[in-house]
Formats: structure tokens, sequence, C-alpha cells
């Protein structure tokens, strides 16, 4: 009798055992699913110029209208790498520094300091070269990339914000 109790205990633990295991792995699945859904979502932003403080105020505009475009994101847990593009209207094509010692902080409104992210060049473009090629007017894109976290992100995608050039 008692190795009956002993063999009924054994096979009650690995039940158990098996048990826990399947929930952890169905937690697992479900935040692969979560993410690979992540991975398939697509992102909008509508953003403007605010204000430009860099070396090239005078060569960057801040006028124009609210933008919107798709972006991309690159989820890591809650580490997000955002790339998008910029446009940006020329008031000059000279330059008194190279935008590559730039960057440019986006602000969604209404939000915090901790809604702020700050993009820098994302690409080894010449955009120096590409604006001295440019007149007043015409309109540049760059593409930019800054990290910040999901929950951000999900502020981001699908509400408006303002980019502070400091270029």
């Amino acid at each position: 009798m008692k190795k009956f109790f002993q063999f009924a205990l054994v096979a009650v633990a690995a039940v158990g055992l098996m048990a826990c295991n399947g929930n952890k792995n169905n937690g697992s699945g479900s935040q692969q699913a979560s993410t690979e859904a992540d991975a398939n979502k697509s992102y909008t932003v509508k953003y403007s110029i605010g204000s430009n403080g860099g070396t090239n105020w005078e060569t960057l505009s801040t006028e124009g209208s609210d933008i919107e475009t798709p972006f991309e994101a690159e989820i890591d847990g809650d580490k997000v790498i955002i790339t998008m593009p910029l446009k940006i209207v020329l008031k000059s094509n000279t330059l008194k520094k190279s935008l590559k010692e730039g960057y440019t902080d986006f602000c969604i409104e209404n939000s915090s300091e901790k809604g702020k992210i700050k993009f820098t060049l994302a690409d080894d473009k010449d955009y120096d070269a590409e604006i001295a090629k440019m007149k007043e007017g015409d309109t540049i894109e760059f593409t930019i990339k800054g990290e910040t976290t999901k929950d951000i992100l999900d502020k981001m995608n699908g509400n408006w914000g303002t980019f502070t050039l400091v270029f």
C-alpha cells in the first residue's frame, strides 16, 4: 500500500509538471503571436515641423502643411526602432554645417517629455551634396531613425506630432 501511495504521488507530480510546462509554452506562444502581429502591423503618423534651432536654420524651412506618412517599426520586446521619411522644404541650398552632425526631436502632441523621440539620419546618403543641387522651395526627403518604447510607438501610431529640427 505504501508503494502505491509513493507511485501515485510521483504520478501526480509528473502530471503537475507537464501542466505547468504546457502553460508556460502557451504563454510564450501568445507572446510570439503578439510580436508577429506587431511585425505585420502598419504604422502611420501625421507631422509638422514646429521649429528649427540647428545651425542650418536658414536652409531648412518650418513652413508647410501637415504630412501623413507610413513608417516602419522594428520591435524587440519593449525596445522599438522607428525608421521613417521626413520631408522638409528648403529656404536655400547653402549649408553652414553638415546635416550628419544634427538630429531632430519628435514630440507626440499632448505628451510629456516621455513622449519625445530623438531621430538621426538613418543612412549614408550624401544629403549635403543633394541640397547643394536644389533650389529654394524644393522638398528634400530624409530617412531618419530613432529608438523608443512600445508604449510610445502605440501612442505615435495614427496620431500626430511635431518635429524640432536641430540640423
